[in-house]
């Protein structure tokens, strides 16, 4: 499992197999599908190289570090559930290039993730 942290090394999701999970970790939020992350649009919305998850428009919504602390649990079958929907109603699966940048989105991931 990783953690997604804020600007202020806050965390703000987690990514638990190809999920991604409210900090709460009771709802899935986005998916990963290899290097782009999906929410509930049917688009790419960014994509995570370096440690870093940006938008398509280079702006950064989050760090990613490993939880060190993490034990490995069984994944909740509604949690699938949701990724699998998520999934299901994704029909543009290609990303343009990114070109990255040092500045930090004015809207965090989860925002980004739900438009």
């Amino acid at each position: 499992m990783y953690l997604i942290q804020n600007q202020n090394k806050e965390t703000v999701a987690y990514i638990q197999n190809m999920m991604i999970l409210d900090a709460n970790q009771e709802q899935v939020i986005g998916i990963l599908i290899g290097d782009c992350f999906f929410g509930k649009n049917k688009k790419v919305v960014g994509k995570i190289f370096n440690k870093t998850a940006y938008l398509l428009n280079g702006e950064i919504v989050g760090k990613i570090e490993l939880n060190k602390s993490y034990k490995n649990t069984a994944i909740k079958k509604s949690l699938m559930s949701q990724a699998w929907d998520i999934l299901m109603h994704v029909n543009e699966h290609t990303g343009a290039w990114i070109e990255e940048t040092k500045k930090w989105s004015k809207a965090d991931l989860a925002k980004n993730l739900e438009a």
